[in-house]
């Protein structure tokens, strides 16, 4: 399961406005005292200082604009808005102030006139990049992708140093589901700065989402190099070995995370994973349980919990188990088709029938669901309730070579030749060398007479699995077949 990370995308840029006055040591007109506050970051006595100033020149631009960008470091909108506005039309070949004023109204909500001053300054300065970058971040928070990709594309290449944009453009890359972009800018901002660990881990993060478990372990083995030990890395390396089947290594990471991390449901689900898959049952059922501690009603625990059961042989405790993940999620298909096997399996076949009717009714186009019930009804002799089922399936999924052969065998058993012919052969199509239906078109050619197609269609079966007893014994008694069905 893949794990999450935390991502600080980038907010919207507010440019610096250059002065070219100079500051002197002590301050003394109200600008001066505005300027020398902000550079403080005491940002309302600046703004009082810089609205004292606007009082002696309120047609400023430069006042204006400080005015309102102060007012939108402080999330007075209103004010932002008005000041800038007012810097606009008295300096009208201003990006910084169309820039900022465009911070404003996006801030505001009011996404037209936001990008409207945005593109009022791409209009004075091209390669403008806060202007692009802004642009784009709007434009990808109203999911108009395209219009967003070009623009951050557009900053990138204004500023290609820049990691910001390519985080911001691998975020929502990833939103628009358009992984591998996405990666590759993560790879950039790496690139751009190797020591932000942060950035690795959601490249990490990326990694695994897209699959591309390699890259990911070796993604979080470079965050372990700079910062050993660190839980979330851990986490991370040892679910992409899980999913690489390094179950071994896995474990030791996964083991190391969940000690650091004894809260992460994540560290203890996926280490549940990985001692299944070494046998280690104890391990994982106590994995499993420390797990569900975390999150008691997680369905695909509860399952996953059940199906360990059932490889131990607890046929009865899975069956209950698999319940309490159907109570969970009732929409939880696996989990219905679980408890049928288990039911099943612990010799409560009314009850396995009842669940595998439920199945098909809750979810009709379940494969398993109909292939499972058309087993249970075959197994109680009742053929005429089985074939539907399996032709059911056949209907679902033509490669199913199971439900093939065993329509055709009921056609078989009412001596309906045709039409078991169709379907063995149909078998035989999507599976060559699928022994039960091999030997059941053998029969159809013993039946018709034809003993030297029958012949050689038990050596096929034969050739295809030596030990296939059914094919043995109709070679040795060819005026007595016996037919079998495909196993379940």
């Amino acid at each position: 399961m893949p794990i999450t990370a935390r991502l600080l995308l980038t907010c919207l840029l507010l440019a610096v406005l250059a002065t070219s006055l100079a500051l002197a040591q002590e301050p003394q007109t109200p600008f001066q005292k505005g300027l020398a506050l902000h550079e403080q970051g005491d940002l309302p006595d600046a703004l009082r200082q810089f609205l004292a100033a606007l009082q002696a020149q309120p047609k400023d631009p430069v006042i204006l604009a400080w005015c309102g960008t102060v007012a939108l470091e402080l999330g007075r909108l209103p004010e932002a808005i008005k000041y800038l506005n007012a810097a606009t039309k008295e300096d009208p070949k201003s990006k910084v102030y169309f820039n900022n004023l465009g911070n404003a109204y996006a801030a505001d909500g009011q996404k037209e006139k936001a990008e409207a001053a945005y593109r009022a300054a791409l209009f004075l300065a091209p390669n403008y990049f806060d202007a692009h970058f802004n642009l784009a971040n709007l434009k990808a928070a109203q999911s108009e992708w395209e219009v967003a990709f070009n623009e951050y594309s557009r900053a990138a290449k204004a500023n290609p140093n820049d990691p910001g944009v390519h985080l911001n453009f691998g975020f929502n890359l990833r939103k628009a589901g358009v992984l591998d972009k996405a990666i590759r800018e993560y790879g950039l901002a790496v690139k751009l700065e190797p020591d932000r660990i942060e950035t690795q881990m959601s490249l990490g993060v990326l990694l695994l989402e897209a699959k591309r478990d390699l890259e990911a372990v070796e993604t979080y083995r470079g965050v372990l190099l700079k910062e050993p030990g660190q839980p979330e890395a851990l986490l991370g390396m040892g679910t992409g070995l899980y999913n690489l089947g390094k179950n071994e290594e896995a474990i030791g990471a996964l083991q190391a995370a969940a000690a650091v991390l004894p809260q992460s449901f994540e560290a203890q689900y996926n280490l549940a994973l990985a001692q299944s898959a070494m046998r280690d049952y104890p391990a994982a059922e106590e994995s499993y349980g420390r797990a569900l501690e975390l999150r008691l009603n997680n369905a695909n625990c509860l399952n996953n919990l059940g199906a360990l059961q059932f490889e131990q042989g607890k046929y009865q405790e899975a069956a209950e188990t698999f319940q309490k993940a159907i109570q969970v999620n009732p929409q939880l298909e696996l989990a219905y088709l679980n408890r049928a096997r288990s039911l099943a399996k612990a010799g409560e076949r009314n009850s396995a029938l009842q669940v595998w009717l439920t199945i098909t009714r809750l979810f009709p186009k379940s494969e398993g669901g109909h292939l499972g019930l058309a087993d249970a009804y075959y197994d109680q002799n009742d053929r005429d309730h089985a074939l539907p089922e399996y032709l059911a399936v056949v209907k679902l999924n033509p490669a199913n070579a199971a439900a093939q052969n065993n329509a055709g065998l009921i056609y078989l058993d009412r001596n309906k030749l045709a039409e078991a012919l169709q379907y063995f052969q149909a078998a035989l199509v999507v599976a060559p060398r699928f022994p039960p239906a091999l030997n059941n078109l053998g029969v159809v050619y013993q039946k018709q007479g034809n003993l030297a197609k029958a012949k050689a269609q038990y050596l096929k079966a034969l050739d295809a699995d030596p030990n296939y007893e059914p094919a043995r014994k109709n070679l040795e008694q060819l005026q007595a077949p016996t037919t079998a069905r495909a196993p379940a």
